[in-house]
């Protein structure tokens, strides 16, 4: 019984460590979404500078969102297995008490 809760107690930290892990790359992602308007909004200005300027940002976080992407998609499927090896672990335990 008492691995069962070491495990379990593992498993909740995973969980609150990967959650926030996802919420910092989920930020990495939306962080692109207000570019175009002040992009246009330069633009419309005749700020061509900044408008430039914006559009070298929304590159690099586009570049970052891209990577961003990369790692939820490892992340989310190691979270598929350690689920699996969780349970497994799980059922290993309860059979043999």
């Amino acid at each position: 019984m008492l691995e069962m809760r070491k495990s379990s107690s593992l498993a909740r930290a995973h969980d609150t460590a990967s959650s926030d892990v996802t919420e910092v790359l989920l930020g990495v992602l939306r962080s692109i979404e207000p570019y175009e308007a002040c992009i246009l909004e330069a633009e419309r200005d005749g700020d061509l500078e900044v408008a430039a300027f914006l559009r070298e940002l929304r590159r690099q976080d586009i570049v970052r969102a891209r990577e961003a992407t990369r790692l939820l998609k490892r992340s989310l499927e190691k979270a598929n297995v350690a689920v699996v090896e969780i349970g497994e672990a799980h059922v290993e335990l309860s059979v043999g008490s």
